[in-house]
Protein backbone atom coordinates (compact mmCIF):
# COMPACT_ATOMS: atom_id res chain seq x y z
CA UNK A 1 0.00 0.00 0.00
CA UNK A 2 2.85 2.35 0.83
CA UNK A 3 4.34 2.10 -2.65
CA UNK A 4 0.97 2.62 -4.32
CA UNK A 5 0.33 5.66 -2.13
CA UNK A 6 3.79 7.09 -2.91
CA UNK A 7 3.25 6.71 -6.64
CA UNK A 8 -0.19 8.32 -6.36
CA UNK A 9 1.25 11.22 -4.38
CA UNK A 10 4.07 11.74 -6.90
CA UNK A 11 1.62 11.64 -9.79
CA UNK A 12 -0.50 14.37 -8.22
CA UNK A 13 2.41 16.51 -7.05
CA UNK A 14 2.13 20.00 -8.48
CA UNK A 15 5.02 20.99 -10.72
CA UNK A 16 6.80 24.16 -9.66
CA UNK A 17 7.81 26.25 -12.68
CA UNK A 18 11.01 28.24 -12.18
CA UNK A 19 12.66 30.55 -14.71
CA UNK A 20 15.97 32.37 -14.98
CA UNK A 21 15.94 35.55 -17.07
CA UNK A 22 19.36 36.57 -18.32
CA UNK A 23 20.38 32.92 -18.33
CA UNK A 24 23.30 33.35 -20.74
CA UNK A 25 25.27 35.70 -18.50
CA UNK A 26 27.95 34.53 -16.09
CA UNK A 27 25.65 34.55 -13.06
CA UNK A 28 22.64 33.23 -14.96
CA UNK A 29 24.59 30.27 -16.33
CA UNK A 30 25.78 29.37 -12.84
CA UNK A 31 22.22 29.56 -11.49
CA UNK A 32 20.76 27.39 -14.26
CA UNK A 33 23.45 24.76 -13.75
CA UNK A 34 22.87 24.79 -9.99
CA UNK A 35 19.12 24.32 -10.49
CA UNK A 36 19.80 21.44 -12.87
CA UNK A 37 21.95 19.84 -10.18
CA UNK A 38 19.23 20.33 -7.57
CA UNK A 39 16.54 18.95 -9.83
CA UNK A 40 17.72 15.42 -9.12
CA UNK A 41 16.32 15.77 -5.60
CA UNK A 42 13.36 17.94 -6.65
CA UNK A 43 11.88 16.16 -9.70
CA UNK A 44 8.62 18.11 -9.58
CA UNK A 45 10.33 21.25 -10.86
CA UNK A 46 10.10 22.65 -14.38
CA UNK A 47 12.96 24.93 -15.37
CA UNK A 48 13.00 27.59 -18.09
CA UNK A 49 16.06 29.53 -19.22
CA UNK A 50 15.27 32.88 -20.86
CA UNK A 51 17.98 34.35 -23.04
CA UNK A 52 18.61 36.48 -26.10
CA UNK A 53 20.64 33.59 -27.56
CA UNK A 54 18.60 30.38 -27.16
CA UNK A 55 20.43 28.72 -30.04
CA UNK A 56 23.59 28.49 -27.96
CA UNK A 57 22.07 26.24 -25.33
CA UNK A 58 21.40 22.90 -26.97
CA UNK A 59 23.07 21.18 -23.99
CA UNK A 60 20.45 22.61 -21.64
CA UNK A 61 17.65 21.56 -23.97
CA UNK A 62 19.05 18.03 -24.02
CA UNK A 63 18.69 18.03 -20.23
CA UNK A 64 15.02 18.93 -20.48
CA UNK A 65 15.36 22.66 -19.93
CA UNK A 66 12.87 24.86 -21.77
CA UNK A 67 15.06 27.50 -23.42
CA UNK A 68 13.09 30.54 -24.58
CA UNK A 69 13.96 33.78 -26.32
CA UNK A 70 13.53 36.90 -24.25
CA UNK A 71 15.02 40.37 -24.57
CA UNK A 72 14.41 43.15 -22.03
CA UNK A 73 14.72 45.64 -24.89
CA UNK A 74 11.81 43.95 -26.70
CA UNK A 75 9.04 44.18 -24.09
CA UNK A 76 6.30 43.09 -26.47
CA UNK A 77 7.57 39.49 -26.31
CA UNK A 78 8.45 39.21 -22.64
CA UNK A 79 5.03 38.18 -21.32
CA UNK A 80 5.07 35.22 -23.70
CA UNK A 81 8.58 34.32 -22.53
CA UNK A 82 7.32 34.33 -18.93
CA UNK A 83 4.14 32.35 -19.68
CA UNK A 84 3.45 29.67 -17.08
CA UNK A 85 6.34 30.74 -14.86
CA UNK A 86 5.59 30.88 -11.13
CA UNK A 87 8.94 32.05 -9.76
CA UNK A 88 11.26 34.22 -11.85
CA UNK A 89 14.88 35.20 -11.29
CA UNK A 90 15.40 38.70 -12.67
CA UNK A 91 19.15 39.27 -12.93
CA UNK A 92 19.99 42.96 -13.12
CA UNK A 93 21.46 43.82 -16.50
CA UNK A 94 24.87 45.30 -17.22
CA UNK A 95 23.52 48.28 -19.20
CA UNK A 96 25.22 50.73 -16.83
CA UNK A 97 25.62 53.63 -19.23
CA UNK A 98 23.77 56.50 -17.58
CA UNK A 99 21.04 56.56 -20.24
CA UNK A 100 18.30 54.98 -18.13
CA UNK A 101 18.30 51.89 -20.33
CA UNK A 102 18.89 49.44 -17.47
CA UNK A 103 15.98 50.73 -15.42
CA UNK A 104 13.76 50.60 -18.51
CA UNK A 105 14.81 46.98 -19.05
CA UNK A 106 13.92 46.09 -15.48
CA UNK A 107 10.61 47.94 -15.76
CA UNK A 108 9.75 45.98 -18.90
CA UNK A 109 10.55 42.67 -17.19
CA UNK A 110 8.50 43.42 -14.06
CA UNK A 111 5.51 44.60 -16.09
CA UNK A 112 5.67 41.48 -18.27
CA UNK A 113 5.95 39.26 -15.20
CA UNK A 114 2.83 40.83 -13.78
CA UNK A 115 1.01 40.37 -17.08
CA UNK A 116 2.09 36.72 -17.23
CA UNK A 117 0.91 36.03 -13.68
CA UNK A 118 4.33 35.37 -12.15
CA UNK A 119 3.83 34.85 -8.40
CA UNK A 120 7.32 35.71 -7.13
CA UNK A 121 10.37 37.56 -8.47
CA UNK A 122 13.91 37.15 -7.16
CA UNK A 123 15.94 40.23 -8.06
CA UNK A 124 19.72 40.65 -7.84
CA UNK A 125 20.28 44.08 -6.34
CA UNK A 126 23.33 45.65 -4.71
CA UNK A 127 24.43 45.87 -1.09
CA UNK A 128 23.24 49.01 0.70
CA UNK A 129 22.08 50.87 -2.42
CA UNK A 130 20.59 53.59 -0.23
CA UNK A 131 23.93 54.34 1.46
CA UNK A 132 25.83 55.68 -1.52
CA UNK A 133 25.54 58.99 -3.26
CA UNK A 134 23.63 59.03 -6.52
CA UNK A 135 25.61 56.84 -8.88
CA UNK A 136 25.31 54.42 -11.76
CA UNK A 137 25.76 51.60 -9.25
CA UNK A 138 22.94 52.63 -6.92
CA UNK A 139 20.19 54.49 -8.71
CA UNK A 140 18.83 51.72 -10.92
CA UNK A 141 18.78 49.21 -8.08
CA UNK A 142 16.88 51.53 -5.76
CA UNK A 143 14.39 52.36 -8.49
CA UNK A 144 13.94 48.68 -9.42
CA UNK A 145 13.34 47.76 -5.78
CA UNK A 146 10.64 50.45 -5.72
CA UNK A 147 9.07 49.01 -8.88
CA UNK A 148 8.91 45.61 -7.23
CA UNK A 149 7.21 47.09 -4.18
CA UNK A 150 4.66 48.82 -6.41
CA UNK A 151 4.04 45.76 -8.58
CA UNK A 152 2.20 43.76 -5.94
CA UNK A 153 4.24 40.69 -6.91
CA UNK A 154 5.87 38.75 -4.09
CA UNK A 155 9.61 39.31 -4.25
CA UNK A 156 12.99 38.49 -2.82
CA UNK A 157 15.65 41.17 -3.16
CA UNK A 158 19.18 39.79 -2.98
CA UNK A 159 21.49 42.68 -2.17
CA UNK A 160 24.76 41.21 -3.36
CA UNK A 161 28.08 42.60 -2.20
CA UNK A 162 30.82 43.25 -4.74
CA UNK A 163 32.00 40.07 -6.43
CA UNK A 164 35.40 38.79 -5.34
CA UNK A 165 36.50 39.58 -8.89
CA UNK A 166 36.89 43.16 -7.63
CA UNK A 167 39.93 41.98 -5.68
CA UNK A 168 41.75 41.46 -8.97
CA UNK A 169 41.39 45.21 -9.47
CA UNK A 170 42.22 46.20 -5.89
CA UNK A 171 45.29 43.97 -5.74
CA UNK A 172 46.43 44.81 -9.25
CA UNK A 173 50.12 43.92 -9.64
CA UNK A 174 50.74 43.59 -5.89
CA UNK A 175 51.72 39.94 -6.23
CA UNK A 176 54.39 40.96 -8.74
CA UNK A 177 55.82 44.22 -7.40
CA UNK A 178 54.80 44.04 -3.74
CA UNK A 179 52.73 47.23 -3.81
CA UNK A 180 48.97 47.32 -3.25
CA UNK A 181 47.97 50.69 -4.68
CA UNK A 182 44.49 51.69 -3.62
CA UNK A 183 42.16 54.59 -2.93
CA UNK A 184 40.00 52.60 -0.50
CA UNK A 185 41.70 54.16 2.52
CA UNK A 186 40.62 52.49 5.77
CA UNK A 187 37.37 51.24 4.26
CA UNK A 188 36.30 47.61 4.35
CA UNK A 189 34.68 45.39 1.75
CA UNK A 190 33.02 41.98 2.21
CA UNK A 191 33.42 40.63 -1.32
CA UNK A 192 31.35 37.57 -2.18
CA UNK A 193 32.07 34.77 -4.63
CA UNK A 194 29.98 34.88 -7.80
CA UNK A 195 29.28 31.18 -7.27
CA UNK A 196 27.85 31.98 -3.84
CA UNK A 197 25.53 34.56 -5.41
CA UNK A 198 24.38 31.81 -7.77
CA UNK A 199 23.74 29.45 -4.85
CA UNK A 200 21.75 32.19 -3.10
CA UNK A 201 19.69 32.96 -6.20
CA UNK A 202 18.92 29.29 -6.83
CA UNK A 203 17.92 28.78 -3.19
CA UNK A 204 15.70 31.87 -3.12
CA UNK A 205 14.06 30.84 -6.38
CA UNK A 206 13.27 27.32 -5.22
CA UNK A 207 12.42 27.76 -1.53
CA UNK A 208 8.77 28.73 -2.03
CA UNK A 209 8.78 32.01 -0.11
CA UNK A 210 5.57 33.88 -0.96
CA UNK A 211 6.10 37.13 0.89
CA UNK A 212 8.58 39.96 0.46
CA UNK A 213 12.11 39.91 1.84
CA UNK A 214 15.44 41.67 1.48
CA UNK A 215 18.61 39.64 2.06
CA UNK A 216 22.23 40.83 2.20
CA UNK A 217 24.53 38.39 0.40
CA UNK A 218 28.10 39.04 1.55
CA UNK A 219 31.39 37.31 2.04
CA UNK A 220 32.25 35.87 5.47
CA UNK A 221 34.44 38.80 6.55
CA UNK A 222 34.97 42.48 5.70
CA UNK A 223 38.57 43.34 4.87
CA UNK A 224 40.44 46.62 4.67
CA UNK A 225 43.47 47.10 2.41
CA UNK A 226 45.95 46.10 5.11
CA UNK A 227 44.13 42.84 5.86
CA UNK A 228 43.86 42.09 2.16
CA UNK A 229 47.59 42.76 1.71
CA UNK A 230 48.38 40.39 4.58
CA UNK A 231 46.27 37.61 3.06
CA UNK A 232 47.83 38.13 -0.36
CA UNK A 233 51.33 38.17 1.16
CA UNK A 234 50.69 34.82 2.81
CA UNK A 235 49.37 33.29 -0.40
CA UNK A 236 52.11 34.63 -2.67
CA UNK A 237 54.97 34.30 -0.20
CA UNK A 238 56.20 37.88 -0.37
CA UNK A 239 55.74 41.11 1.54
CA UNK A 240 53.09 43.46 0.16
CA UNK A 241 52.95 47.12 1.14
CA UNK A 242 49.81 49.26 0.94
CA UNK A 243 50.36 52.43 -1.09
CA UNK A 244 47.56 54.92 -0.40
CA UNK A 245 46.39 57.01 -3.36
CA UNK A 246 43.54 59.45 -3.80
CA UNK A 247 40.89 58.55 -6.36
CA UNK A 248 42.29 60.89 -9.01
CA UNK A 249 45.77 59.37 -8.74
CA UNK A 250 44.27 55.89 -8.75
CA UNK A 251 42.38 56.69 -11.93
CA UNK A 252 45.58 57.94 -13.57
CA UNK A 253 47.32 54.74 -12.50
CA UNK A 254 44.62 52.64 -14.14
CA UNK A 255 44.88 54.65 -17.36
CA UNK A 256 48.68 54.38 -17.38
CA UNK A 257 48.25 50.61 -17.18
CA UNK A 258 46.17 50.71 -20.36
CA UNK A 259 42.64 50.82 -18.98
CA UNK A 260 40.04 52.86 -20.91
CA UNK A 261 39.36 56.18 -19.18
CA UNK A 262 35.63 55.59 -18.45
CA UNK A 263 36.37 52.28 -16.75
CA UNK A 264 39.31 53.79 -14.88
CA UNK A 265 37.10 56.58 -13.57
CA UNK A 266 34.38 54.14 -12.49
CA UNK A 267 36.78 51.80 -10.68
CA UNK A 268 38.61 54.64 -8.96
CA UNK A 269 35.22 55.94 -7.89
CA UNK A 270 34.36 52.53 -6.44
CA UNK A 271 37.52 52.59 -4.34
CA UNK A 272 36.73 56.12 -3.19
CA UNK A 273 33.29 54.88 -2.16
CA UNK A 274 34.84 51.95 -0.29
CA UNK A 275 36.89 54.49 1.66
CA UNK A 276 33.65 55.75 3.25
CA UNK A 277 33.23 52.27 4.80
CA UNK A 278 29.69 52.05 3.39
CA UNK A 279 30.41 48.46 2.33
CA UNK A 280 31.47 47.34 5.82
CA UNK A 281 28.68 44.76 6.05
CA UNK A 282 28.85 41.10 7.01
CA UNK A 283 25.58 39.17 7.03
CA UNK A 284 24.61 35.59 7.78
CA UNK A 285 21.70 35.77 5.32
CA UNK A 286 23.60 33.60 2.82
CA UNK A 287 24.16 30.82 5.35
CA UNK A 288 20.55 30.92 6.55
CA UNK A 289 19.24 30.86 2.97
CA UNK A 290 21.51 28.14 1.58
CA UNK A 291 22.62 26.13 4.61
CA UNK A 292 26.26 26.62 3.64
CA UNK A 293 29.04 29.04 4.52
CA UNK A 294 30.19 31.77 2.15
CA UNK A 295 33.50 31.15 0.41
CA UNK A 296 36.48 33.04 1.88
CA UNK A 297 38.72 35.43 -0.02
CA UNK A 298 41.65 33.06 0.37
CA UNK A 299 39.97 30.46 -1.84
CA UNK A 300 39.35 33.01 -4.58
CA UNK A 301 42.92 34.31 -4.54
CA UNK A 302 44.32 30.78 -4.67
CA UNK A 303 42.10 30.00 -7.66
CA UNK A 304 43.32 33.16 -9.45
CA UNK A 305 47.02 32.97 -8.64
CA UNK A 306 47.93 32.76 -12.31
CA UNK A 307 46.06 35.97 -13.11
CA UNK A 308 47.55 37.92 -10.22
CA UNK A 309 51.05 36.72 -11.05
CA UNK A 310 50.75 37.59 -14.75
CA UNK A 311 53.30 40.27 -15.74
CA UNK A 312 50.69 42.20 -17.72
CA UNK A 313 47.37 42.45 -15.92
CA UNK A 314 44.36 43.83 -17.82
CA UNK A 315 42.96 45.48 -14.71
CA UNK A 316 46.26 46.43 -13.06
Amino acid sequence: MGRVHARHKEKNMKTLHLAVAGASGQLGTLVVNELIRQRASHPATALTAITRTPGRHAAWQEQGIDVRFGDYDQPQGLAAAFHGVERLLLISTNAIDGTGRRLAQHRHAIAAARQAGVAHIVYTSFLRPEEGKRSLLNDDHLATEALLQESGIGHTILRNAFYQDLLLVVLGTAAVDGQLRTAMGQGHVSCVAREDCAHAAAAALADGCRGNRILDITGPVALDASALAAIAAQIFGRSIQVVALDAEARGRHFIAAGMPAPMATMLAGIERWLATDAMHVVSDDFARLTGRQASPVQAFLQAHRWQLLAPTLPLA
